[in-house]
């Protein structure tokens, strides 16, 4: 059956359930103009379609950034800011206003709020147990490490602030626990380019890559090494980074929210 929905994707995130190692499930932050919601797919490994399950939304889900699948059913999404006027939108991203939120959408087919109080929620991430959840801060600018609760709250255990970069995606290696987060390092460039990329533009925001070593006791954050930084010819926006390994080569994906395609970088070079 034909999709017939809009489909103005935003953030997203793939599920593999053990129990069933052949179904994938895809979960899109979905702009649509009625109202914004999250759309749920499911994936035959092996076939070229997806088919639609659901879509839901909520008067919670106002202004959703990123979404994390907990199972094939529930997912936690970050609610960016609290504002929705553009004037409102922008002050509160100058000043940092911790008003963003993050919502918990659970077994019970009902949304919840689960932690409040963070500046510009933005990527959010699991660990492979499920036990922890990573949620960039971007005003902050931080990583937020939170453990959830039965009824889907959210426990703020530790947080790691940089300084000169500000983070936007992150993604967890589930072999080692660790995660990558992308970011960039010159905010006011990065803004410039979202604001004239369509009519032409000579800002290329310089981005970077960090490492993120949880130590030994949550609340000690991470120990933080960066593995790749670039001046914004590589992939200009750089939003997204991710491990990638293929024929025993490990490789870092690079993605951009306002690019077509993805750069490569393998053991410090580009492919």
């Amino acid at each position: 059956v034909p999709f017939t929905q809009e489909f103005r994707v935003h953030g997203f995130d793939i599920y593999w359930d053990s129990l069933d190692p052949t179904e994938l499930t895809f979960m899109f932050v979905n702009h649509q103009r009625t109202g914004d919601g999250i759309s749920i797919f499911r994936h035959k490994i092996g076939t070229k379609y997806l088919q639609h399950v659901k879509t839901v939304k909520s008067p919670l889900l106002y202004a959703p950034n990123d979404v994390v699948a907990m199972s094939r059913s529930t997912f936690y999404a970050t609610n960016d800011m609290r504002s929705t006027s553009r004037i409102m939108r922008q002050i509160e991203i100058f000043f940092g206003m911790a008003w963003g939120h993050i919502v918990y959408y659970g077994h019970e087919s009902m949304f919840t709020t689960a932690a409040t109080g963070i500046s510009y929620p933005n990527g959010i991430a699991r660990s492979a147990d499920g036990n922890t959840i990573y949620v960039a801060a971007s005003s902050e600018p931080s990583v937020n490490m939170f453990r959830p609760a039965s009824d889907g709250t959210l426990a703020l255990v530790g947080k790691t602030v940089f300084k000169d970069f500000v983070p936007d995606n992150v993604s967890v290696d589930t072999t080692t626990g660790q995660v990558l987060v992308s970011g960039f390092l010159n905010t006011f460039e990065m803004f410039r380019y979202n604001h004239e990329v369509l009519s032409g533009t000579s800002a290329r925001p310089a981005a970077a890559v960090r490492r993120l070593r949880p130590l030994a006791y949550p609340r000690m954050g991470f120990a933080v090494e960066n593995v790749l930084s670039h001046d914004g010819t590589l992939l200009p926006a750089t939003t997204m980074a991710t491990l990638q390994t293929k024929r025993g080569v490990q490789r870092i994906l690079l993605g951009s929210v306002m690019a077509d395609h993805i750069a490569i970088c393998r053991a410090g070079s580009r492919i």
